[in-house]
């Protein structure tokens, strides 16, 4: 059966493929579509940037059959005249304007068009586009000349127009969730789906991220703790927790390495793991014959980390939807970090998440550490929230023991960093949860 277009609506775009040939490695294309397909693709667009048209044209055919059997849409980019035999064309601001490809392809094709900005966007609604292609909204390999376009223009653009935006560039299964609330109605992806190694299991698990991102409401998780918990204030850890910033403190030795022209081994983030900055810096020196001092390297490490903060490191799925419920709610949030306070506001400033914070207070000028519940008692009195009723979400093992020992109550949240300590953050924890997003499982022995 094949895709009509009075069944349209935003549904159709919760998950969009867009092809990328360069991802295949040889695999057929349509075989890859398929696999796609089985994992829930809601929309295809077929995107050959140097094809001749008459192979693109047969190609399109072909895929048309492919995606009708499954009921989906197949869009191409750019090119009218092979999109008569397709569902639609989605088209660029330097491409064909709305008006003249509706006059072309008639009111029973899809419209789709490439909008950055709000003007842009409502020209396109008032001309007739059935729904706009938004971004990029991250830094993307695909076209790597898009400058990224921040979320709050994102929420502008899809406020600013009734019909459907899909969110398009750089999109991933890890970054996917923080553009949860921003009012899409779903994501597009390339690479995310065809560059990995299982395609349907790729894109099963990126529609389930973005049913996430498409909500408009609470999360799972939110809706759980807020109907069952009483709590007072709530006090979270950064890194591991809040964000995914990890992958920054991994790598960095190899980064900062790479600055220089050394290539080092994927192996050096797990030796300097157990490390003091201090010590990783005087072996790093020592494995790799560095004329540089003990603290010039570590002055180095530090740029690299600093750069990962301002630029890429990422929420964690759903943490800024459970952040905007606890506001929503009148529940007080603060934070207790390790990390040095410029790195964290960096990077909060960018994602957004300041206004939720009333404080935040770190080791390092609080004087004392996570095995300590003196930092937890000062957040929770700045708080105005008693230590029973206080949460201390964190997915740290030793500041978990700290947090119940002291009576607090806690929600572990499970990170590559502490996946050794995982089965004891699961005993200790009277919630542990992988995201933000789905339900926490409950731990009745604590409490």
């Amino acid at each position: 059966m094949g895709f009509d277009k009075s069944r349209f609506s935003k549904d159709n775009l919760l998950l969009y493929a867009v092809t990328d040939r360069s991802c295949l490695h040889g695999a057929a294309l349509c075989d890859r579509v398929e696999q796609a397909l089985k994992g829930g693709v809601t929309m295809v667009q077929l995107r050959e940037k140097g094809m001749p048209a008459k192979e693109l044209l047969e190609e399109a055919k072909q895929m048309k059959a492919l995606c009708a059997r499954y009921g989906v849409p197949l869009i191409i980019n750019d090119n009218v005249e092979v999109a008569k035999s397709a569902d639609g064309v989605h088209i660029g601001q330097e491409d064909m304007d709305v008006p003249t490809a509706r006059r072309l392809l008639g009111q029973d094709k899809l419209i789709g068009v490439s909008a950055r900005t709000v003007e842009q966007a409502v020209l396109a609604w008032e001309q007739g586009a059935d729904y706009l292609g938004v971004g990029a909204v991250f830094a993307t390999g695909t076209k790597p000349d898009a400058q990224s376009i921040s979320r709050e223009r994102l929420k502008a653009v899809c406020e600013a127009v009734p019909i459907p935006v899909v969110a398009i560039g750089g999109i991933t299964k890890d970054n996917l969730t923080y553009l949860t609330g921003s009012g899409i109605s779903g994501a597009a992806a390339a690479s995310a789906i065809f560059a990995q190694p299982d395609t349907m299991q790729a894109a099963t698990e990126l529609k389930e991220r973005a049913k996430a991102a498409v909500q408009s409401g609470m999360t799972a998780f939110s809706k759980q703790f807020l109907s069952r918990e009483q709590a007072e204030g709530v006090i979270f850890d950064v890194d591991g927790t809040l964000l995914d910033s990890m992958p920054a403190w991994a790598n960095s030795g190899q980064q900062y390495l790479a600055t220089l022209g050394i290539q080092a081994p994927a192996s050096l983030g797990k030796v300097l793991f157990s490390m003091t900055m201090q010590k990783g810096a005087a072996y790093i020196r020592q494995a790799f014959g560095l004329s540089q001092t003990p603290e010039e390297i570590k002055a180095g490490i530090i740029q690299v980390v600093e750069r990962a903060y301002r630029e890429k490191v990422v929420c964690k799925p759903g943490a800024e939807a459970f952040l905007k419920a606890l506001y929503e709610a009148g529940i007080p949030m603060a934070v207790v970090t390790s990390n040095d306070k410029p790195l964290v506001l960096a990077a909060f400033k960018r994602l957004h998440l300041t206004p939720y914070f009333g404080h935040i207070l770190t080791c390092g000028e609080f004087g004392s550490g996570k095995d300590d519940p003196a930092i937890f008692h000062a957040a929770a009195k700045q708080l105005g929230s008693s230590i029973g009723h206080t949460w201390i979400v964190e997915d740290g093992l030793y500041a978990i023991r700290t947090a119940k020992q002291a009576g607090y109550r806690t929600i572990g949240v499970a990170d590559a960093a502490s996946r050794q300590d995982e089965e004891a953050i699961r005993r200790l924890s009277d919630y542990f949860i992988t995201d933000f997003v789905s339900g926490g499982l409950r731990n009745s022995t604590t409490g």
